[in-house]
């Protein structure tokens, strides 16, 4: 689902230039945009993916519209919102310690700790998930956009399984204090080894049923994955149900007042729209689905049912086109497909600005990180506008054609 499994040792050996600083692209919408962090503890869970387990505690980075008065000089948060240890620890994985350090010049356009805009109208939620083993940072620009046009933004930092997350116990990484991969993301990790391989025979075979029976085959074998999945699952429901009870007069709950809960949406990248499936096959208070090129989507929904929209977002990576169809064109209650040109897994998130070894090594597709950034925050937002505001999509519709962008709505 996500490239680290099958690119690490490549990537390892690639003679490139470090990362440097980049300019995020400015959110397009008629709010500033505020930001705040919080942290949930479940003590129905154990945490079994650290070293000295207690109750899982999940973080919460929202992104959200305030008031343009409200966004002070001098207040604006960094980019790396986990610390410099989000970069490091990646960087630490793919042995090129330092290479995105530069990051840290990098700020974001939200303010901290500014109360959200005022109003009658409530917020309509977004619920995201970065992908497995990813860098939760690397989405702000598209988090960042969807607040700047009134939706509250709730992402979900999944400890242990993320480049970093930052706990009341400090910062924690994926990494073991000997530097490798801990053992649970790397257990997931080595279900995905042949992935390629199943999926292109998915994509070549004829038929429903011949592609059902690979998948089939292939999900038996995800023992590890099915366990991650249901643990990123119960923590997104966990940031639902807790909206209610967060501590008084903070930003979080002044946050959490202005929240329109009749209208959540669920998006993801690689294994965090996986979850989104999910997530709106188990939850009821999913109105909408998104996933960015999680492939396959494993879990439930193959045998599932669901009375929510859906859209899959598809790179161009070899042998993964259409992988998933089968199931979302039979669980969902409507499924739109949109595909995008010249384009692999990282160029839905911000990490096409990057630069560095990823670049050398191929990781990106030959499309311009800046044109990236504006067509998946297009297909974004008019998907959630469309579904959860009643503002159809022009692009969606077929009304407008956007370059590069092909758009399919299964009957």
């Amino acid at each position: 689902m996500l490239w680290c499994a099958c690119c690490v040792g490549h990537v390892a050996h690639a003679q490139a230039a470090t990362a440097v600083a980049f300019t995020l692209p400015a959110p397009t919408g008629r709010y500033a945009v505020g930001t705040t962090t919080w942290h949930l503890v479940d003590s129905t869970r154990r945490e079994t993916l650290a070293d000295d387990a207690g109750p899982r505690v999940v973080e919460v980075v929202a992104w959200y519209p305030i008031a343009r008065r409200s966004a002070l000089p001098g207040a604006r948060a960094t980019y790396l919102r986990e610390s410099v240890a989000e970069v490091q620890a990646f960087a630490s994985l793919i042995r090129r310690p330092g290479v995105y350090d530069g990051l840290t010049a990098v700020m974001t356009h939200a303010t901290r700790e500014a109360p959200p805009v005022a109003g009658a109208s409530l917020l309509p939620v977004l619920l995201f998930s970065h992908g497995y083993t990813g860098i939760a940072s690397a989405y702000t620009s598209l988090l960042e956009d969807l607040a700047s046009h009134g939706y509250a933004v709730l992402s979900v930092v999944h400890p242990y399984e993320v480049a970093a997350a930052t706990l009341p116990r400090g910062i924690v990484t994926f990494l073991h204090a000997g530097g490798a991969l801990r053992t649970g993301p790397s257990a997931v990790q080595a279900e995905w080894n042949d992935e390629d391989n199943v999926m292109k025979r998915v994509t070549d075979a004829t038929g429903d049923d011949a592609q059902l029976r690979v998948l089939r085959d292939y999900f038996s074998g995800l023992t590890n994955t099915r366990v991650a999945l249901a643990r990123w699952v119960a923590d997104t429901k966990l940031v639902l149900d807790r909206l209610p009870v967060l501590p008084r007069r903070t930003i979080a709950s002044q946050l959490a007042a202005r929240l329109d809960l009749g209208r959540v949406g669920v998006f993801g990248h690689s294994m965090g729209g996986v979850v989104a499936g999910q997530f709106c096959v188990d939850d009821a208070r999913c109105r909408a689905g998104l996933n960015l090129d999680g492939i396959p989507q494993s879990g439930t929904m193959i045998d599932a049912t669901m009375t929510r929209p859906f859209l899959m977002v598809y790179s161009e990576r070899p042998g993964r086109l259409g992988a998933s169809d089968v199931i979302y064109r039979r669980a969902a209650s409507r499924y739109y497909r949109v595909d995008v040109a010249d384009t692999r897994h990282l160029d839905f998130s911000d990490m096409n600005f990057w630069g560095g070894p990823l670049r050398a090594m191929g990781a990106y597709g030959t499309i311009a990180p800046e044109r990236a950034a504006s067509i998946t925050r297009q297909i974004v937002r008019e998907f959630f506008d469309q579904e959860l505001l009643g503002q159809s999509s022009s692009l969606l519709t077929g009304v407008r054609v956007l370059g590069g962008v092909r758009v399919v709505r299964a009957p």
